[in-house]
């Protein structure tokens, strides 16, 4: 089932939603119920007032968005929330559907979404109850497919990995999967929620941090190719030949070192490309 450009009603989201299959061990009930409590407070806490949140996703997941490029294309976004994404990309994409198992989530993101764009921007997205671990859609039938701060909640690593499958199964070959998560490597913000958790008042009610390692091993093992790493520890996109040789050098050796702490940045990710398919037997 290819993906529909037409926002899909809500009425037609909460028929769903008794009819998915809750046992494949794609989520945790407490960060299900956090996120559904979540969406009634959507008006109180919008993350576009959130300075420091915002870099981040434009140091990491914004990064990757960039460097694979959504001008036109189709886009699958696996797990959502408030619809900043959504709102960024309104402009750029050619069509975006958005997956989740929180059906308050979702309608709430519809509301805004329909608020706040023209509706012939609007009309470019749908969103739908869905599995991470078991997509409703066909191969091949995304450009682009990306989860962001969303694998953080699954608890089970065979489940964590199926996701990132089912993400590369729907991907079109020569397009590409972006995956970007908590970094267990950011040992204060480790710490923090390590002990949020043993006191139980962690405030999306399970959370789980990946090394670089380890995102990079689940979309090997999807089949992707690793194209590019992004951190919320980055160094700036600054062109340098134009400048003199004392600023040059200098500067290059502080990208580097920034380049080497980005691995413990809070927020980490890769974009995979999903290799094409081989031409007249030829190797892809």
């Amino acid at each position: 089932m290819g993906a529909s450009r037409s926002t899909r009603p809500l009425e037609a989201i909460r028929p769903e939603m008794r009819s998915i299959n809750a046992n494949t061990g794609s989520h945790s009930e407490d960060a299900l119920a956090s996120y559904d409590a979540l969406a009634a407070e959507f008006e109180q806490n919008d993350p576009r007032d959130q300075h420091t949140y915002l870099g981040s996703k434009l140091r990491s997941d914004y990064r990757l968005m960039e460097f694979v490029g959504v001008e036109g294309k189709s886009v699958l976004n696996v797990g959502c929330s408030f619809p900043v994404d959504e709102l960024y990309y309104a402009r750029k994409v050619g069509s975006w559907v958005a997956v989740d198992l929180s059906g308050p989530s979702l309608e709430a993101a519809e509301a805004v979404l329909k608020r706040e764009l023209h509706p012939d921007l609007a009309a470019k997205f749908s969103f739908r109850i869905a599995d991470a671990c078991d997509l409703p859609f066909g191969d091949d039938t995304f450009d682009v497919a990306v989860s962001m701060s969303t694998f953080d909640h699954i608890p089970s690593a065979d489940a964590r990995q199926r996701a990132v499958d089912e993400m590369a199964r729907t991907t079109k070959p020569g397009g590409h999967v972006i995956v970007t998560v908590a970094n267990r490597w950011c040992f204060p913000y480790a710490a923090g929620i390590w002990k949020m958790t043993r006191d139980q008042t962690l405030p999306y009610g399970y959370a789980y941090l990946f090394s670089p390692r380890e995102v990079r091993s689940i979309g090997e093992r999807a089949g992707l190719r690793p194209v590019a790493f992004a951190s919320s520890i980055a160094a700036p996109d600054v062109w340098l030949p134009g400048y003199p040789l004392f600023v040059r050098l200098p500067a290059k050796l502080a990208f580097g070192v920034l380049r080497g702490w980005a691995r413990f940045g809070r927020r980490i990710g890769y974009a995979f490309e999903k290799p094409p398919r081989p031409a007249n037997g030829a190797l892809a």
